[in-house]
């Protein structure tokens, strides 16, 4: 149920979008408060190697995506999609379509030549969505951390 893509637009972020992506984040299991988000939103800022984008579908934000690119010693410089989110209401709309080929195109003009992305083992329709759009499963992992 692909909508005409002139139902939606896609941008940059900007800071009084933080509301909405903060909502966006805890459909995602993420849950971020407003002014957690506009201080992220403002470190980002910083940093030329990432990019946030956003749909807004009616003058509502209906979701985001977040890429990041980064040097490693043991292989080219390549991106990594950090999230992507679509508001359940907009999934299966193409909102999640266009905000991968936003992230895509971003990697490209900064010299990627690969997009990487992380999904949960139980977000089989994600995993679905990525396969759909090219993407290979080439590996299985956990993820460990250490509060600081």
């Amino acid at each position: 149920m692909d909508s005409d893509p002139a139902d939606f637009l896609v941008r940059p972020s900007r800071l009084e979008d933080a509301a909405a992506i903060a909502e966006l984040c805890g459909q995602l299991g993420y849950l971020s408060t407003v002014e957690q988000v506009a201080r992220r939103l403002e470190q980002m800022a910083g940093f030329s190697f990432h990019a946030l984008y956003v749909a807004e579908t009616g003058g509502q934000i209906s979701g985001w995506a977040h890429v990041h690119a980064y040097p490693l010693p043991e292989m080219d410089f390549h991106a990594e999609l950090g999230g992507l989110v679509v508001a359940e209401a907009h999934r299966g709309s193409g909102v999640g379509k266009a905000l991968l080929a936003a992230a895509e195109e971003w990697a490209r003009r900064n010299g990627c030549r690969e997009l990487w992305l992380r999904s949960n083992v139980i977000r089989t329709e994600a995993h679905r969505f990525y396969q759909a759009r090219g993407y290979d499963n080439i590996k299985s992992q956990r993820t460990f951390r250490k509060r600081l």
